[in-house]
């Protein structure tokens, strides 16, 4: 585990993401960075997710990342519209896209999905390799064990394998490693892990996940590929503050889960989760910031409105860091300097006043 005296690194890895339209790097001293996530659960959602995909590529607040989460295959896959017609980065969570059969996911398959995502264009492949029984015992102190539905995947394939298997990535994992290489594709390291609640945050399960995350993360950028590190899920507010020291100390971009800091923001989450972000984000480790849906706890598919609301509330999160860390105070000075120029609040009105303040308007 961390111990505290250990938390004083400050992050000296970033991470460059491919994309037709150039390439960025995430990191200390870069720009904050938004990610979207569609993606269709059964064959009759791809319709509507390439509305969003759409609706995405033409809104004014874009996101700089698109996930593709789809657990169907019928179509061609949303990570290829991605690539082929949009300017967005394209990522992938490869165990999705493999079927389990008796709860058994086949490692070659795994492997060739993945090698097709990543030699495909793909410039993010998230990938859960640090589930171990260790681990899963630890979390069955907690009031929920484990969220995460990647994680939750490799847990009950993990489970049905002899007692010295590793987990699935784990097996397959110098083959993804040697890929990634080869193809400049980002590994981030999904949090199996992640709390489900306030709770349950920073707890020993948590910890023991943040340490094999640093292990696997050096092990991978010593092959030369570049590492991003997802966590913490939720965490009360006062969890924060200690979560991101933590990950500072991995040494690696962070991208949160959130972090979620009140379980009772039901149809609200897209709200919480930019207050946490913001909260980790000041900490210094959140550096792709997932937009997250007022849906995210309501058991409903997140409509294309509320997938262009969570990333227009992710945007100003983001905005918000890059003011704090990069001092990036350009835009809200134009905004100012309008204000004073033609004496009104109103975002391009050009005359005095507005309806709200009447007569007594201060400007």
């Amino acid at each position: 585990m961390l111990e505290e005296n250990n938390w004083t690194c400050t992050l000296v890895h970033t991470a460059k993401l491919r994309r037709v339209s150039g390439d960025f790097r995430v990191g200390a001293g870069y720009p904050a960075r938004v990610m979207a996530l569609i993606g269709a659960t059964v064959a009759s959602d791809y319709d509507a997710e390439i509305k969003k995909l759409d609706a995405l590529s033409s809104t004014a607040q874009q996101p700089d990342i698109i996930s593709d989460l789809s657990l169907t295959s019928s179509h061609l896959p949303l990570w290829k519209r991605i690539i082929s017609e949009t300017q967005f980065v394209a990522a992938t969570l490869p165990i999705y896209s493999v079927p389990a059969r008796n709860a058994r996911i086949d490692s070659t398959e795994l492997l060739d999905r993945s090698i097709e995502q990543m030699e495909g264009g793909v410039g993010l492949l998230t990938i859960h390799p640090t589930t171990t029984r260790e681990t899963l015992t630890l979390s069955n102190s907690r009031i929920v064990p484990y969220t995460s539905r990647g994680g939750g995947i490799v847990i009950r394939d993990l489970l049905t394998r002899n007692t010295a298997d590793d987990n699935v990535y784990l097996q397959i994992l110098p083959e993804l490693v040697n890929c990634a290489r080869k193809t400049g594709t980002v590994l981030s390291l999904g949090a199996s892990f992640r709390s489900a609640n306030i709770f349950d945050s920073n707890d020993a399960a948590q910890q023991a996940e943040l340490a094999m995350q640093k292990r696997l993360a050096d092990e991978i950028s010593s092959a030369g590929v570049d590492v991003i590190i997802e966590s913490p899920g939720h965490a009360a507010p006062k969890s924060i503050a200690i979560i991101g020291k933590q990950l500072m100390a991995l040494g690696y971009p962070v991208m949160p889960l959130g972090p979620i800091p009140t379980d009772m923001a039901i149809g609200q989450d897209h709200i919480a989760a930019c207050i946490g972000a913001v909260l980790l984000g000041i900490a210094g480790a959140a550096h792709i910031l997932a937009a997250v849906t007022r849906e995210e706890h309501t058991g409903g598919v997140p409509t294309l409105e509320s997938i262009l609301e969570a990333v227009a509330a992710a945007r100003v999160a983001a905005h918000v860091l890059d003011l704090h860390r990069l001092d990036d105070s350009g835009a809200d000075m134009d905004i100012v300097t309008q204000r004073q120029k033609y004496h009104t609040c109103i975002a391009g009105k050009v005359t005095r006043g507005c309806s709200r303040c009447g007569v007594a308007c201060p400007l």
